[in-house]
């Protein structure tokens, strides 16, 4: 859980855990302990003396033991036997940070430098040839600095038709948060509204924060002519993201929608160890009740307007994405997966505690959907919107992200990206939700 502060910057400091989530778990039973040990110190065992040495790589309190006469390093996950990593997930630190990839690479030099001849890891074969293991994987993660990616195209942007409060007028009737918050709102000729996301990012205490919110669905009225928000669908199922559905729910009697694998996160969130769940941020409740679920691929009307659920995993692997026609124009909400906002085009390794494993769990799924939908404007969170009516930009987007994986496919033994991108119990909690079935 994130501090009463919310400051964002405290990512990466979080105890044992990842914004809610519990990355470092106790053993099932509890071990007989018999003393600690700390970075620095030698011990002797049996005539044998071993210097610990940290080595957090895999894992960020992890340890090693140099036994100095003999050149052997009990290395744990440090590397893979053939320069490989041992896993994607243990290097993240903070939530969309590559902090950890950035320590492995010093540390890797730093263990070079004491010229081991042999490491004996915790996980995978003996490395006999420690220097020609460490380069290898030190090569192989040299792309990290430099992603693949395309130069950046002009065509992606136009202006706002006009910009009030926290908010912009993307086209007629659509309407977005414009403080990189999530919040976009259609609104009919009769001033019906449908909302994707009710969460503006305001970030003030809870009572304040409520005040805004209604401050601004007041604006919201008085600048579109919205009578009623009828509809309220949900991307997915981070606090900033669905928080502030209920009050919205009271507002207006407006219906909360999602689809189920969402819904149950926003619902059970205890039940699944993910991260920023919808108390993330520290807000008095920690469950967010969903009025009635949708199914994937399959339309529903809003009115006379058909909207069409699509899953759009790779910002996290419960994620929707909405198709709907609007005024002539193919529209995409697309949630935090599918965001432009200008810039040469890249690719990122997935958040594995977000359960995008590449490659059917991650962005190429869902740049491909987007991409047959044929979509005219995407409408993205925080407040990125771009229009791409002849595809270019999520061709760019699929082709880093082919180099992408590629090159991640490199980094572990046997190429098989799926295992070594899902942390342990992932799997077991899958039949709990439906999206797979997509």
């Amino acid at each position: 859980m994130w501090p009463e502060s919310r400051e964002w910057e405290y990512r990466g400091e979080e105890p044992y855990g990842i914004a809610g989530c519990t990355t470092e778990r106790p053993p099932h039973q509890a071990l007989n302990v018999a003393g600690t040990l700390h970075v620095g110190e030698t011990f002797t065992w049996e005539g044998l003396t071993l210097e610990v040495v940290a080595l957090p790589g895999s894992g960020k309190r992890a340890i090693g033991f140099f036994w100095r006469e003999a050149g052997v390093l009990f290395s744990g996950d440090l590397l893979h036997a053939g320069g490989y990593l041992v896993n994607f997930f243990d290097l993240e630190r903070g939530y969309g940070t590559p902090d950890g990839y950035k320590q492995l690479r010093e540390l890797l030099q730093k263990v070079a430098a004491l010229s081991p001849t042999l490491l004996l890891p915790s996980t995978g074969p003996v490395i006999t040839d420690p220097t020609a293991d460490i380069a290898a994987l030190l090569e192989r993660m040299a792309w990290f600095k430099q992603s693949p990616r395309r130069a950046e195209r002009t065509e992606w942007k136009r202006g706002p038709i006009r910009e009030f409060g926290r908010y912009k007028e993307v086209v007629p009737g659509i309407y977005q948060n414009n403080n990189f918050g999530n919040m976009i709102l259609f609104v009919d000729e009769q001033g019906r509204g449908l909302l994707v996301d009710p969460d503006p990012c305001v970030w003030l205490p809870w009572e304040e924060s409520v005040n805004a919110v209604h401050a601004d669905l007041d604006l919201l009225e008085a600048e579109t002519g919205l009578r009623r928000i009828e509809l309220v669908v949900i991307t997915h199922y981070h606090g900033d993201h669905c928080q502030f559905s209920d009050l919205v729910r009271e507002r207006y009697g407006a219906e909360v929608c999602a689809t189920p694998d969402v819904a149950i996160l926003m619902e059970e969130p205890k039940r699944f160890r993910y991260p920023c769940t919808v108390d993330w941020y520290n807000f008095p409740f920690d469950s967010v009740k969903v009025d009635r679920r949708l199914s994937y691929e399959e339309i529903f009307m809003w009115n006379d307007v058909p909207v069409t659920p699509i899953h759009t995993p790779g910002h996290c692997f419960a994620h929707t994405g909405f198709l709907i026609p609007w005024r002539g124009m193919r529209t995409a909400c697309t949630g935090d997966t599918l965001q432009y906002g200008g810039g040469p085009v890249s690719q990122w390794l997935p958040f594995s505690y977000n359960d995008t494993a590449w490659p059917t769990r991650g962005y190429a799924v869902t740049y491909q959907r987007v991409l047959k939908a044929k979509v005219d404007l995407i409408l993205g969170g925080h407040s990125s919107y771009f229009f791409d009516p002849e595809g270019a930009i999520l061709r760019d987007m699929i082709a880093v992200t082919e180099e992408a994986e590629a090159l991640a496919r490199q980094m572990v033994p046997g190429d098989d990206l799926l295992t070594y991108m899902t942390p342990p119990g992932y799997d077991a909690l899958r039949p709990a939700t439906v999206a797979e079935t997509v």
